[in-house]
């Protein structure tokens, strides 16, 4: 089987391997990322959770543009090359620092709330080793040294998660969310020191040498920005909501206390979405490789398998993990946060699940074809139907209008990549999206039945949780297998997948 065949001979290939061992370890970021926001709301509260969440999306840009966006342009070019961005990013970052610092208590009253000042004056830090780490991975990147990347990203996570637990811990003995969220930040900046000094422990120095020529800095703008945005889709609705969601509830009525614990709440989206986003995007990206392979090798159809494949995957995968988290919310929400308030905004939000997954999936294919106009039409259009949405429907609807927001502004965005995709791809999906909408329907009467049983603890909670989530698995992979949703060949893209086959057999 020519699929089987391509996977063998990527397999035996190091470099591929090395792209492994980077992807396990982004995963496992991903979920140290979700995970320790759950103890960060129980012992602070949502104002807690809140107060971090506002100055977050400052710190998860840095990281971005330092793991993936940066490092993946640097790679395709020379040394000398990435001599001359590491003389920009020097002098650049170090400019928007000074720049940030002297703005910070303006941008804090911006977010609704001056006593973010000092929160957001120390996130500004993590530019300081910026430059190094994002340079220095890149060059490792192009020697196809994944493993030296992954080691610092795990340092770098390990320091941050650790700082946030002793912030958590200090809280507990009397300090403010503002000082603690102060702390936990100073863990994002120790973090990315600690990659910075492991770095420079593997190579030695970089030297910054002549500025880029008008040509190579436009086209390392360019790169760099539609390498980040797949990565960054979440964080720039964050960003808006950071600098809106307050203040439009301020100007709703709610005091600054309620408007603090309403975004808290809202906030424990990002917690689930990122558990969605961890199944989904690692088993779509799987088949990336393989989609850029065929491309260079001129293999048409080929390639229009694979990208069918990719999307169909990325839907099951997606709808799967959205609508179940979508379905067990309140339980989820009690076992994790302690109460199930705004239960029906969290749910709207399990949404973004699937269109985040599917933007994920079209930039890929189109940053293969260099297809970036659309990529660049698509997440303006879908920022300010977002911005627009989120000052029409906060007012109104109160923290729920900001869920719809972030829902709408991502079907934009998903809808303007699809129009470009579908131009360059054949799929024939009708029976496979009839199909698999009876799958969810089913899954959905299921666990609405399993919420009915009675929780009223943690402890209740997590019981039906868990029954909710082995009854939509099961209800999922029968449906998988008995209606043959995933073809084998398929099947074979994916983790165990020769186990399947040979269920199925």
């Amino acid at each position: 089987m020519l699929c089987k065949e391509v996977l063998k001979s990527m397999a035996r290939n190091s470099a591929f391997n090395s792209v492994i061992v980077l992807t396990v370890t982004m995963l496992l970021v991903k979920i140290l990322s979700a995970i320790y926001r759950v103890p960060y709301q129980n012992v602070l509260g949502d104002a807690g959770l809140y107060a971090y969440q506002q100055v977050y999306p400052v710190v998860a840009i840095v990281a971005v543009l330092s793991l993936n966006a940066i490092p993946s342009v640097i790679s395709q070019f020379s040394s000398e090359y990435a001599n001359k961005v590491y003389r920009l990013l020097s002098i650049s970052s170090l400019g928007i620092l000074m720049v940030l610092l002297l703005l910070s208590g303006f941008i804090a009253k911006l977010m609704g709330d001056p006593a973010l000042t000092t929160m957001f004056r120390v996130s500004l830090l993590v530019l300081l080793p910026f430059s190094f780490v994002a340079v220095a991975r890149g060059e490792l990147q192009r020697a196809g040294d994944m493993k030296q990347i992954a080691i610092s990203q795990l340092i770098d996570q390990m320091l941050r998660v650790s700082v946030i637990m002793l912030a958590i811990y200090l809280f507990t003995r009397g300090w403010s969310i503002y000082e603690s969220g102060m702390l936990s930040l100073w863990g994002s900046f120790l973090g990315l020191s600690g990659a910075w000094l492991y770095l420079k422990s593997k190579k030695k120095t970089i030297k910054p040498e002549s500025r880029l020529q008008p040509n190579e800095l436009k086209q390392f703008l360019l790169l760099t920005l539609f390498y980040a945005l797949s990565y960054l889709i979440m964080i720039l609705w964050q960003l808006v909501d950071s600098f809106s969601v307050l203040n439009l509830l301020k100007q709703a009525g709610y005091s600054l206390a309620e408007g603090r614990e309403l975004k808290g709440i809202y906030d424990r989206g990002a917690s689930f979405i990122q558990m969605g986003l961890i199944v989904t995007t690692s088993f779509a990206l799987v088949l990336i490789p393989l989609l850029a392979e065929s491309k260079r090798m001129m293999r048409l159809k080929e390639m229009n398998h694979y990208a069918s494949s990719a999307l169909k995957i990325t839907i099951i995968f997606s709808s799967a993990a959205s609508i179940g988290l979508l379905n067990l919310i309140k339980p989820f929400n009690l076992f994790l946060f302690k109460s199930d308030t705004q239960a029906l905004t969290l749910a709207v939000y399990m949404l973004a699940i699937i269109f985040v997954s599917l933007i994920i999936m079209f930039t890929a294919m189109l940053q293969i074809t260099e297809d970036y106009a659309v990529q660049g039409l698509g997440v303006t259009v879908g920022l300010l139907m977002k911005i627009v949405l989120n000052i029409l429907l906060i007012p109104r609807f109160g923290i729920l209008g900001a869920a719809i927001a972030t829902v709408s502004g991502l079907i934009v965005y998903a809808c303007i990549l699809y129009s470009k995709i579908a131009k360059g791809y054949t799929w024939a999906f009708k029976t496979f999206l009839v199909r698999w909408t009876l799958t969810l329907v089913l899954m959905s009467v299921a666990l609405q039945g399993i919420v009915l049983l009675p929780y009223s603890d943690r402890m209740s909670a997590l019981l039906v949780s868990l029954s909710g989530v082995c009854a939509g698995v099961v209800i999922v992979l029968f449906a998988l297998i008995k209606f043959r949703i995933i073809t084998a060949e398929e099947w074979m893209l994916l983790p165990f997948g020769d186990y399947i086959i040979r269920f199925m057999k």
